[in-house]
This record gives C-alpha cells, structure tokens and sequence, in this order.
C-alpha cells in the first residue's frame, strides 16, 4: 500500500482552493498525464458537488482507466475521493482546506494499491515525483486562476 500525506501553505482562500479542487471536469486542462476524463454523474448544488468519474491516466508507457466517486461537502470544506472500479486494489483521497495565516491550510492524502505488482512497483518508485506533479500543478492552476485575489 502506498501512503502519501502532504501539507500546503498557500496565499489563496480555502473556498477558491476547494473549488479548483471539486473542478474535477477540468482536471485534464492542467494534470498532463490525465489522458481523458469523463463524468459519468454529477448532482451539484449549493452544499458541493457529488459526481463519479471514469479517468483514464498514462504514465511512463502505462495506459489505465478507473472510476471513482467524489464527495466535495463546501460546510467542511472536505472533499473524499473513493474508488468503484479499475486497476487498483484499494484508492483513497482527501483533501482538507482551512484558514491560515498566510492563507489557506491544504492537507492532501492518498493511499492507493494496484491489482498488478509491476504497477504497484512502478508507483511506489514514482510516488513522490508522481505527487509533487500533481500538487505543483494545482499550484500553478490556482496562481494562474486566483492570481490577484486575496486571502
């Protein structure tokens, strides 16, 4: 099983963080290894978003599809991301976003567990180049979203 928790800092308010998060739609336009992502349902309103989403990702010469449920809850600013079907044994991931002092407080975790060895080693020794990816592109995309805006 691979576990992955991280903390950021960020001069940006909790809510704009939690709504680039909850954006799962347009994660392809600034995750580079998100080859295609399609919502497959999606009940949106005022309290967050509810939505299950197929991906299909590639890496390193790898081309998988998964399908996942996100429940993104704005009162908590929560959002829990949980696995239905696809190559993993096992997929979890929370993000949690507070007030801070220099702006927001976001807390990241993932832990996941491939079907397939090879994957799964393949992971493991990607993982935190995998998630630094992922985390400095979301950086980037709030910046370039929220630049301007103020904590």
């Amino acid at each position: 099983m691979t576990i992955h928790r991280e903390t950021l800092e960020l001069p940006f308010r909790p809510e704009d963080l939690f709504d680039l998060a909850s954006d799962v739609g347009r994660y392809p336009e600034f995750i580079g290894w998100i080859q295609s992502l399609k919502l497959l349902d999606q009940d949106e309103d005022a309290s967050g978003l509810r939505c299950r989403a197929e991906v299909t990702v590639g890496f390193k010469g790898f081309r998988e599809t998964f399908v996942t449920d996100v429940d993104a809850r704005r009162k908590d600013m929560a959002i829990d991301v949980s696995l239905v079907r696809g190559p993993f044994r096992k997929l979890r991931n929370t993000w949690r976003f507070a007030p801070s002092a220099t702006g927001s407080r976001v807390d990241f975790l993932i832990e996941f567990e491939f079907r397939n060895f090879v994957l799964q080693a393949l992971a493991d020794a990607n993982k935190t180049y995998a998630v630094r990816r992922v985390s400095d592109a979301f950086v980037k995309e709030a910046a370039r979203r929220y630049a301007g805006a103020t904590a």
